[in-house]
């Protein structure tokens, strides 16, 4: 069974994209090289990864600074 997108010709990535609460953006297919959030079907944040986040802990502590 083929994805809709490859069947399509679409530029799309089948992996997960992160998004981080320092800003920054990952996605979970090693080769995924256009980190765009148009071109994943799924985004989650870093707050929703199971044992948290390096980037969380660090936002949080420099919250707790200001």
């Amino acid at each position: 069974m083929e994805c809709a997108g490859c069947s399509s010709d679409l530029d799309h990535c089948h992996g997960t994209v992160i998004l981080h609460e320092d800003g920054s953006v990952e996605c979970t297919e090693p080769d995924c090289r256009d980190l765009d959030e148009a071109r994943h079907t799924l985004r989650i944040t870093c707050t929703e990864i199971e044992g948290g986040c390096a980037c969380t802990a660090a936002v949080e502590e420099f919250a707790r600074a200001s």
